[in-house]
């Protein structure tokens, strides 16, 4: 029984770490995220990496936006990364050691994936894309009733 326990808990801890990375296509500090992500991995061959595109994907948006509720982060911006019991956004050296010190922590002890933390429904949030498009369309639609009259 005891070597049982023992057992489990050395599996448990042998489990990959999930880490999700919420990035933007236009956004210069997700590359500096990605670079210092990419070391993390090489480092870690048991962190896996999801990488969401949130700029035109807004799925991706509204998944970032659920688990910032979820997880009391209060903005929603790029870079973002859930792992573990951390969300943490933007770039620099101490959100890089809070991000480690997490990795390295759940490499240890184990962590469930940021996804558990997901309610039923997404967030019903428009994404920046979706706002965008909907104001072009708004400013379209004001020009051509405007200018028909």
């Amino acid at each position: 029984m005891v070597v049982a326990l023992i057992l489990s808990g050395a599996v448990a801890a042998a489990a990959p770490v999930e880490l999700h990375y919420f990035w933007s296509a236009t956004c210069p500090d997700c590359q500096v995220m990605k670079a210092f992500l990419a070391e993390l991995a090489q480092e870690y061959p048991d962190l896996a990496i999801v990488a969401h595109e949130v700029t035109f994907t807004p799925d991706n948006w509204r998944l970032m936006a659920t688990l910032a509720q979820a997880y009391g982060l209060e903005k929603e911006t790029t870079p973002t990364v859930f792992v573990g019991d951390l969300a943490v956004a933007g770039i620099g050296r101490a959100v890089e050691l809070q991000i480690r010190e997490e990795v390295e922590r759940c490499l240890g002890a184990g962590c469930p994936s940021p996804l558990a933390r997901l309610p039923q429904k997404l967030r019903p949030v428009l994404s920046p894309l979706e706002i965008a498009v909907l104001l072009a369309v708004g400013v379209l639609l004001i020009l051509v009733v405007g200018g028909g009259g």
